[in-house]
């Protein structure tokens, strides 16, 4: 396909440049070049459409061999593929290929127009259709064949299968082909009355796609919160009842009693704060969560977070503050602060399965107060670094290394840290621990 697509390129610009095109004939192809760029770069997506978005550079591609001929019409292919599909860093082979697709698909309809020619308002239209068809089908086949071979599949169902995807955006091509090749007929410069609905069009699917995306998402999220916490409340639920029952015989010996009010204690501890994961979560949602930001002592603060969190710990961990003398205060929220450390530090527990020291180091730095939460734990992988603060996002999801959780802990932390003024980031490598770092600016 790519040495037919050069071969009819070649043959292309031979015809063109002996044709002796005028500068009329020049600066037409040119306006309809430059719009055939804007549309292949910016496709218009289409609801219910397998194919997700529909390039409008078909249009003018068909327009131009209508009006000027097959040669002018494998130029503007070529050069509007190759500029887009380069600036899209595409890969050499997949340029080459859209290439050859193009140039053979714009052959094909300046080939079909210059069938169709004629004065009559009725041939002009017939043209334009004939070449859109003409572009739709080589691009369809050609398309369909390179697929079939390369999944060693039948030809015919996939040929088929890609018309019927396309099958609403060649209603749309052709439709605005023959606007534009009737309107260039009567004057190129009342032909530009399409540009102003084309834009409507292009910025109203743009806008209603991304309404539907959104709404998706928030209908993907609502399905992950309800399936995660879930499975989250049934788990401790599970231990209360089971250690509630138990406690219910009247024959348990006193340690055995003690362990199952340790149960009780830990696994509604587990409920309270997956509870108000939710709630923190669904407040900062809603938008209904006020941000107070005063001076805050955050060396006091932090002290408080790991007395507050030592009695919880596992034997296996350690934790420890390290704040030098002098520090500054912080403008923060004393509410969400806590709130932000207190996740960390649960956070880095949690993926501290095999235990080890956990520090929360406070430092001063170009005006503003670090945090930063230390952990000997699993790690992150790199590739999972840029989701870690996403809602619902977990390194576990399947429990294979044992490590539950709503997926809510570092999104909140994220969020509070933003509304306080702040930036979050994470350091860290699989295997080897990992670093939450967070800024606040120092109280003036």
């Amino acid at each position: 396909m790519a040495v037919g697509g050069a071969a009819a390129g070649a043959a292309a610009i031979w015809s063109f440049a002996t044709s002796g095109p005028s500068w009329t004939t020049l600066a037409g192809v040119a306006a309809l070049l430059v719009a055939s760029l804007v549309a292949e770069a910016f496709p218009v997506p289409i609801e219910g459409v397998a194919v997700g978005a529909t390039s409008l550079a078909n249009v003018f591609i068909v327009g131009t061999a209508v009006v000027y001929g097959w040669a002018p019409a494998v130029l503007v292919a070529l050069v509007t593929i190759t500029a887009v599909e380069t600036a899209r860093r595409r890969p050499p082979v997949r340029v080459a290929f859209n290439m050859g697709l193009y140039a053979l698909a714009g052959s094909a309809a300046g080939f079909t127009a210059e069938s169709s020619e004629g004065p009559e308002l009725g041939s002009l239209a017939l043209g334009a259709f004939s070449a859109s068809a003409a572009f739709w089908l080589v691009d369809v086949v050609l398309l369909a064949a390179v697929v079939a071979r390369t999944s060693e599949e039948r030809f015919l169902p996939y040929a088929w299968r890609y018309v019927f995807w396309t099958a609403i955006p060649f209603a749309i091509m052709a439709s605005l082909a023959v606007l534009l090749v009737v309107l260039w007929d009567r004057s190129p410069l009342i032909a530009m009355v399409l540009i102003a609905p084309m834009v409507a069009i292009a910025l109203y699917q743009r806008s209603v796609q991304g309404s539907l995306d959104r709404l998706r998402e928030v209908d993907r999220l609502k399905d992950e919160f309800v399936a995660v916490a879930s499975h989250e409340l049934r788990t401790p639920l599970a231990s209360v009842y089971g250690a509630a029952i138990t406690l219910k015989k009247h024959d348990l010996d006193p340690k055995t009693r003690d362990a199952m009010l340790d149960v009780i204690f830990h696994e509604s501890d587990r409920l309270a704060r997956i509870v108000n994961d939710v709630l923190w979560a669904s407040r900062l949602e809603s938008g209904s969560l006020r941000t107070t930001v005063e001076s805050v002592d955050a060396a006091s603060l932090a002290e408080e977070v790991v007395v507050d969190a030592r009695p919880r710990l596992p034997t296996s961990c350690s934790l420890e503050l390290i704040s030098p003398p002098g520090l500054p205060p912080a403008a923060a929220d004393p509410e969400k602060l806590r709130r932000v450390l207190v996740n960390l530090v649960d956070n880095a527990v949690k993926y501290s399965p095999d235990g080890g020291r956990i520090d929360i180091e406070l430092a001063a730095s170009d005006g503003q107060v670090r945090f930063a939460v230390r952990d000997q734990g699993l790690g992150i992988p790199e590739s999972e670094q840029e989701r870690i603060f996403d809602k619902f996002h977990r390194l576990d999801p399947y429990l294979q290394r044992g490590v539950s959780g709503t997926g809510l802990g570092l999104y909140i932390c994220r969020e509070l840290v933003h509304q306080m003024n702040g930036r979050i980031w994470v350091e860290s490598s699989a295997g080897e621990g990992s670093t939450f770092s967070f800024e606040l600016p120092v109280a003036s």
